[in-house]
């Protein structure tokens, strides 16, 4: 019979409790095994960009309703010509009679009386003329605002610059300093510009004297300092 020493025992315990830990490590999964939830990704992109001037020039609705404005303001200068002829023909009947009559002092005060009425009926037009073209912008910016924010809802976009896609001219100063103060320096497929040109001109056509048809008189010119502007593709539509 063989004897331990109390040694040999502790030895021995020390041996088999390692040799346990090491078999249950073994059936344990790594901590990088361990499946983690993942959060979904986000669909389409943050940020977009949008050509203002481009769309106003292209809406349909913003264009008919600036030619009826045209008609009548040339109506308006038609009218106002014709008077501004008769005034000029009563002066010239003044210098028919005596300076310092009567009948001359007479004449002279209607026809400063009719100059006076018509210069208050020019500035009193004008106003008007110019209250209805802002009433114009204002409603239609209004609808392409609200067009925008339906489809940055959609799409899960938080910010919406505006932009401009029109070339700089090199041989133009003003077009060059511009160019220069643009906020957005480059851009790649991040333009909704046609997206919500094509929602706006849902439904109506141009007028007219629009030129192409589907209300794209303008041809799109990407600038040279925003890059590509097409629709952009990484923007769930």
């Amino acid at each position: 019979m063989r004897v331990f020493f109390p040694a040999t025992l502790v030895a021995l315990a020390t041996l088999v409790c390692l040799s346990t830990g090491s078999a249950q490590e073994g059936t344990r999964p790594a901590a990088s095994t361990v499946p983690k939830t993942a959060a979904a990704p986000p669909s389409g992109t943050n940020v977009a960009v949008i050509d203002i001037a481009y769309i106003f020039k292209n809406h349909n609705g913003f264009k008919t309703k600036m030619e009826g404005m045209k008609a009548l303001v040339e109506q308006f200068e038609q009218s106002l010509k014709k008077e501004q002829t008769d005034l000029q023909k009563r002066q010239e009947q003044l210098a028919t009679y005596k300076a310092g009559s009567p009948e001359y002092k007479q004449r002279e005060e209607e026809l400063a009386k009719l100059a006076s009425e018509l210069q208050i009926k020019m500035r009193l037009k004008q106003k008007e003329f110019v209250e209805q073209e802002a009433k114009v912008y204002y409603t239609i910016y209004n609808e392409i605002v609200e067009r925008v924010e339906s489809f940055a809802d959609r799409n899960r976009i938080g910010l919406v610059i505006r932009y401009s896609s029109e070339p700089m001219d090199p041989t133009d100063r003003g077009s060059v300093m511009q160019g220069l103060n643009r906020p957005v320096v480059f851009q790649r497929q991040l333009d909704i510009t046609d997206l919500i040109l094509q929602a706006c001109n849902a439904g109506t056509k141009p007028p007219p004297t629009a030129g192409a048809p589907g209300g794209v008189s303008t041809p799109r010119q990407p600038g040279t300092l925003n890059g590509p502007t097409k629709s952009a593709p990484g923007v769930n539509r």
